[in-house]
């Protein structure tokens, strides 16, 4: 119940950054940084903590390092599956990630086998990212929970890469 409760007030903190909108401009190109951080939830299917596969949904809130750099404040909703079969682990998904002015683009992201973390790229744009070429790495500071139920998470997980808009 606990967490429902933070989910709430994490959706209603994402709601006043949409409503303040305003033009977002962003150099054309080059390197970023940011925090992705996520509030979610998942379900679980577990032969123990070494046989487990998560199917996970999520809101972010993306936080730019330094303040107002490429892609500060965008929010993101995600879907995911993790799994791990001795030890071995698997993670995909894809993110639609919006800024204040309402354009979006795509995140297709592949986590590594060590489950520390992965890398991404940008499938599609609307706007401002239409077009959009990018390429980044992500590592995850997230607390997953036990496996053997479901899960609920918070966290936030450092990126960097780079892009080229059209």
């Amino acid at each position: 119940m606990k967490i429902t409760g933070v989910a709430m007030l994490a959706a209603l903190a994402v709601v006043p950054l949409s409503a303040i909108g305003g033009k977002v401009t962003l150099p054309k190109e080059g390197k970023y940084a940011f925090d992705f951080c996520p509030i979610g939830h998942g379900k679980t299917l577990a032969g123990g903590d070494k046989y487990f596969v998560l199917g996970y949904e999520l809101d972010a809130v993306i936080r730019s390092t330094p303040p107002d750099g490429p892609f500060d404040r965008m929010g993101a909703r995600c879907y995911g599956l993790y799994k791990n079969v001795a030890g071995k682990s698997f993670e995909a998904g894809g993110c639609e990630l919006t800024d204040l002015d309402g354009d979006k683009w795509w995140m297709d992201y592949y986590g590594a086998p060590d489950g520390t973390g992965g890398h991404y790229k940008a499938a599609w744009g609307t706007g401002k990212y239409e077009g959009i070429t990018l390429q980044g790495e992500y590592h995850l500071d997230n607390n997953w929970g036990s496996p053997a139920k479901d899960v609920a998470f918070i966290g936030c997980n450092p990126n960097q890469g780079t892009y080229k808009l059209k």
